[in-house]
């Protein structure tokens, strides 16, 4: 990798945890990762976050047309828009509602209410797929969760700020398919280019401008992967590709009963990052 020029190609932040992204050409990072990701998220009755995908065990709801939900950010607001409903607008700040406590997984955190019209809003879209009552929490500015290895801050993310992808590895995949899938499957905050496919499987520590990143621990992959995100119709790829692809041997991309695509980053500093900027390796 020292020899290798490897650049960002892609930047993408995910306002509510499990809605659409948004693109960027540049990110400002703060000490949870990239500004307003993961920020909101949408929670049931018993506070038990809600996403694309389920998980009895933990009451947790499975809602694909959560992908549907699209987010846009200005200097103000953050505005919401789905099929069927009519603009929802937030102030960035957040609203200052009661603190309640919610649940990421088995992570369980403080989340700020953002009011009865948000709630509203959520709980007749989102109804309209699986019934219930559900509300819009904000993670507050000075939130504590933190991730599991590295001692990272981290909003509503499953488990850390950043998630690395690269437009190799993807395209090695791609070349095993029968229908290509784009990025967005994969739901990445940084997409690199430049080096060779699996190359973030084996990134140490590198630096982006000013901003210090460890590749962590590789992201087993859900089903959400199968849930295409502009149409909310699910299948069966990539997983099932991804868990059956062998190279010299060995399983290119599973692990046990794991199957990876992509490496969570922890981080220390703040500052921004563009398209184009350049991955300066440090071991």
């Amino acid at each position: 990798m020292k020899n290798q020029t490897i650049t960002v190609s892609e930047l993408n932040c995910y306002p509510v945890k499990s809605g659409r992204g948004i693109s960027l050409t540049t990110a400002v990072v703060g000490e949870m990762g990239i500004q307003f990701d993961r920020q909101w998220m949408v929670v049931n009755e018993h506070g038990v976050f809600v996403a694309q995908r389920g998980d009895a065990r933990l009451g947790a709801v499975g809602i694909k047309t959560m992908c549907l939900i699209e987010p846009a950010i200005t200097s103000q607001y953050l505005t919401l828009s789905a099929p069927g409903m009519q603009t929802l607008v937030l102030p960035l700040e957040g609203n200052k509602g009661a603190e309640r406590t919610v649940r990421v997984w088995e992570n369980t955190c403080s989340g700020i209410d953002q009011g009865d019209e948000a709630a509203l809003w959520f709980t007749e879209y989102l109804s309209l797929e699986v019934p219930g009552n559900y509300r819009l929490v904000r993670m507050p500015d000075k939130g504590t969760r933190t991730t599991e290895l590295g001692g990272d801050k981290v909003a509503f993310a499953d488990a850390y700020p950043f998630l690395l992808t690269s437009e190799e590895t993807l395209q090695s995949l791609n070349s095993q398919m029968e229908k290509a899938l784009p990025m967005n499957r994969f739901r990445p905050n940084i997409v690199m280019k430049g080096g060779e496919a699996f190359t973030e499987n084996k990134i140490g520590s590198f630096m982006i401008n000013d901003i210090s990143f460890v590749g962590i621990k590789r992201d087993g992959r859900c089903p959400i992967t199968t849930i295409d995100q502009m149409t909310a119709i699910s299948g069966v790829e990539p997983l099932r590709t991804l868990g059956t692809l062998m190279q010299d041997g060995k399983y290119v991309y599973k692990e046990g009963n794991m199957v990876y695509f992509g490496m969570y980053l922890t981080h220390s500093g703040t500052g921004t990052i563009s398209i184009g900027d350049v991955f300066k390796f440090l071991g």
